[in-house]
C-alpha cells in the first residue's frame, strides 16, 4: 500500500510517518540483529539471508498498513469513511451527497380555461425514456392562461441530468392530462452533483470554523456557499456598501453557474440561521474579463528529433495555462505564469503578444476569447 501524500494546505505542515518503511533499512536491521545474536556473517547466497529478505518484505507491508492506518487519523491524509469520521470533530459538518439536477418545465394547454385548472399529481417528463424529471409543485393553470411554469427535479441523482438545454426535456412519461398540448424545459437543467470529493470536503471542514460567527465574516459566506452544492469550487464574498453582501460563485473547471445553482446558493445563504439579520444577500456569477492567447515559440537547434514532442508539450502548456487562469475569481491575467509553463516544454524562447497583464477585481474572472494561437517559429541556435 502506497504512503498517502498530504493535501495542499495553507501552512507548511511537515510530512508525518509513524514507522520506518524503507525495505533496505529493515533488511540491514534484521541482518545486523541476526549476526549479533549468532556471531556469524551472513553472505549474499546464505539461505538464512534469503529467509530474512522474505521476512523483511512481510514487515515492510505490515508497516505500510500501520502507517496508512495511523495517517487516517490525520485530516490532511484521511480519505473516504475515515475523513467522514473525522468530521465529527466539526459541528454539523457532513460530506455533501449526490444531488439531482433541476430545471423549470413549461406546460401548455390547447385551450385556456375559464376557471383555475389544477393537476394535483406530480407529472414526469423525460429526455429519452431513461432520464426522467418530475414536477415538485402542483400544476395550476390560472383562469384564462394557457401555460404555466413549474420546477422539476431529475429522478436520478448526479451529473447525468445536467446540461439539457431548453426544449430537450419534452416527452411525457405519464398519460396526458385533459387539454394537454405541449411540455418542454425553459431553463437548462443543472445542479446535479456527484458525492463531494475528499479534497473539497477537507477544505470545507477547515473553512467551517468561520461559520460559527454571527457577524457575517467572509469565511462564513464561503463555507455556507460551498455547502449548497459540491459543484461549487470558489465563492467570493464582498460588501461594497454596509449591509450588502455581494456573493459571486464559480464552479469546477472554470465553469460559470446557471440560474439553478445561483438560486440554490441564495436560498442557502438567506436562511434565518445563516444570514446576519441586517445583511441583504445577492448571489451572481462573476463578471468575465476576456483575454486572448497569441504566441510564437522557437525550438533550439539540435532538437529536431524532439520537435513533435516539444510541440505537444507547448499545446499542453497552453491548455494548463487556460485552466489555471480561468479557474479562480480575482486572479490577475498573468502572462509571466504562462511564460514559466512554456519554458518547461523544451523551447528556447517564447514571444507572448497576448495576453497582456491585467489586474482583476475580486468579483471578476478571466475568460478565454476565441481559440488560442500558438505558432512554431522554427529553430534558433544558442
Amino acid at each position: 500500500m502506497a504512503i498517502m501524500t498530504a493535501r495542499n494546505t495553507p501552512d507548511s505542515y511537515p510530512e508525518v510517518s509513524f514507522c520506518e518503511t524503507d525495505t533496505a533499512k529493515i533488511v540491514n536491521m534484521l541482518i545486523k540483529g541476526y549476526e549479533l545474536i549468532t556471531q556469524r556473517t551472513l553472505y549474499p547466497a546464505d539461505p538464512v539471508r534469503v529467509f530474512i529478505l522474505w521476512v523483511a518484505d512481510i514487515i515492510t507491508q505490515e508497516r505500510e498498513l500501520i502507517n496508512y492506518s495511523a495517517r487516517m487519523n490525520i485530516p490532511r491524509y484521511a480519505v473516504g469513511v475515515f475523513l467522514d469520521a473525522l468530521a465529527e470533530l466539526f459541528y454539523n459538518v457532513h460530506r455533501l451527497l449526490p444531488e439531482p439536477a433541476t430545471c423549470v418545465l413549461r406546460f401548455e394547454l390547447s385551450v385556456a380555461q375559464e376557471e383555475n385548472y389544477t393537476i394535483p399529481q406530480a407529472i414526469q417528463v423525460t429526455v429519452d425514456g431513461e432520464i426522467i424529471f418530475r414536477t415538485t409543485e402542483t400544476i395550476m393553470f390560472p383562469a384564462g392562461q394557457d401555460y404555466v411554469e413549474v420546477p422539476a427535479v431529475c429522478l436520478t441523482a448526479g451529473t447525468v441530468g445536467n446540461g439539457f438545454v431548453p426544449g430537450q426535456i419534452n416527452k411525457m412519461v405519464d398519460e396526458q392530462f385533459l387539454y394537454f398540448k405541449d411540455v418542454y424545459n425553459v431553463t437548462e437543467s443543472e445542479g446535479g452533483t456527484e458525492q463531494e470529493s475528499d479534497n473539497d470536503f477537507y477544505n470545507r471542514m477547515r473553512e467551517s470554523v468561520e461559520s460559527y460567527s454571527t457577524a457575517g465574516p467572509e469565511g462564513g459566506y464561503i463555507y455556507h456557499g460551498k455547502s449548497a452544492s459540491s459543484v461549487i469550487s470558489d465563492i467570493m464574498p464582498d460588501s461594497p456598501t454596509p449591509g450588502f453582501a455581494d456573493i459571486r460563485v464559480m464552479l469546477h473547471n472554470g465553469e460559470l453557474p446557471g440560474e439553478e445553482i445561483l438560486k440554490r446558493v441564495e436560498e442557502k445563504l438567506s436562511a434565518k440561521d445563516i444570514r446576519p439579520m441586517c445583511d441583504f444577500v445577492q448571489v451572481a456569477a462573476p463578471e468575465t474579463v476576456p483575454f486572448h492567447i497569441d504566441i510564437t515559440y522557437y525550438i533550439p537547434e539540435g532538437k529536431n528529433a524532439a520537435t513533435a514532442e516539444i510541440i505537444q508539450n507547448v499545446e499542453t502548456a497552453v491548455q494548463n495555462y487556460i485552466a489555471w487562469q480561468t479557474e479562480k475569481m480575482g486572479r490577475d491575467i498573468n502572462p509571466s505564469y504562462f511564460h514559466g509553463l512554456l519554458m518547461q516544454t523544451g523551447i528556447k524562447r517564447a514571444e507572448i503578444r497576448e495576453p497582456q497583464f491585467m489586474k482583476l477585481e475580486k468579483k471578476c474572472v478571466a475568460a478565454l476569447d476565441g481559440n488560442p494561437r500558438a505558432v512554431n517559429g522554427g529553430t534558433e541556435d544558442e
